[in-house]
């Protein structure tokens, strides 16, 4: 469950694994762009192929995006899902540098993402931790106020998810290719409200879309907050009254797959000018 799970820190967790550890750095320079722009190849005989990289949040979005890149271009669109439950930004930089990872399905990634027009991505930061910044919001999934959700807590976050980009940009080999990066929604305004730790908690989801956000930026990659689009612009609209989340309190309905579908289309299908 990705929302009872994501940030439960444990001494364990906060020791990297030695899969992530033998990773590439994570600080990674933006790069320069081409000045000659890329074009998406289009028509009835086109065949792209669509990755979705996530945690359970993005369930649903994969078949929901396909469909509607069909019905905008034209193209034929397959899809390499990596919604996976927990996905971590650590475990899919791990497998994309190495190829490895103690979950199967993962170690596809890199061939997936060679072959990708089009990458979504949205992991969670639950071993992108730096000891000597905590970072524990567990609070927020049940009825007290974070511990420790400051800006700076995300720093090694940004850096993983810029250091992920950075590798998607490699493997695509100056290949067009449509990027885009989103956050986390809120499926808990009505707890938080009724336990009083709206305001704390509202910033500590803030924050993460903000490092999320700052990573995608980096290399000019189009942002769309669901935290926003889900919860409104003060994030106090419910989505769950709006149908967007599932009877279990935290997935995403079919629903919410094809509003957050229609809204990545309404930002275009420009490719990223890859360096």
């Amino acid at each position: 469950m990705f929302l009872k799970k994501i940030f439960k820190i444990s001494t364990a967790i906060v020791t990297l694994t030695l899969l992530v550890a033998c990773a590439a750095p994570t600080a990674v320079p933006t790069p320069q762009t081409s000045p000659t722009p890329l074009v998406m190849p289009i028509g009835s005989d086109t065949e792209w192929r669509l990755v979705v990289i996530g945690d359970s949040s993005l369930w649903g979005l994969g078949e929901a995006y396909a469909s509607q890149i069909e019905k905008d271009l034209g193209v034929k669109v397959n899809v390499d899902d990596f919604a996976l439950p927990n996905l971590s930004a650590g475990s899919v930089l791990g497998a994309l540098h190495t190829g490895k990872s103690p979950n199967m399905r993962l170690e596809q990634l890199p061939k997936a993402v060679r072959d990708a027009e089009v990458v979504v991505m949205f992991v969670n930061p639950l071993d992108s931790v730096d000891p000597a910044i905590p970072l524990n919001f567990e609070g927020c999934f049940g009825c007290a106020a974070p511990q420790a959700c400051e800006t700076e807590a995300f720093a090694k976050y940004t850096a993983d998810m810029s250091a992920i980009w950075a590798k998607i940009i490699e493997l695509r080999a100056g290949q067009p290719t449509i990027l885009r990066a989103t956050d986390l929604y809120n499926p808990l305004v009505e707890q938080w409200n009724s336990c009083d730790i709206f305001a704390a908690c509202e910033a500590c989801w803030g924050n993460l879309s903000a490092a999320a956000r700052q990573a995608a930026q980096a290399f000019n990659i189009p942002f769309l907050s669901r935290f926003d689009a889900f919860g409104g612009e003060d994030h106090i609209e419910d989505p769950r009254e709006k149908g967007y989340i599932r009877d279990d309190g935290e997935h995403p309905t079919e629903l919410a797959g094809q509003f957050t579908a229609e809204l990545l289309a309404k930002m275009g299908y420009e490719p990223l000018t890859l360096p």
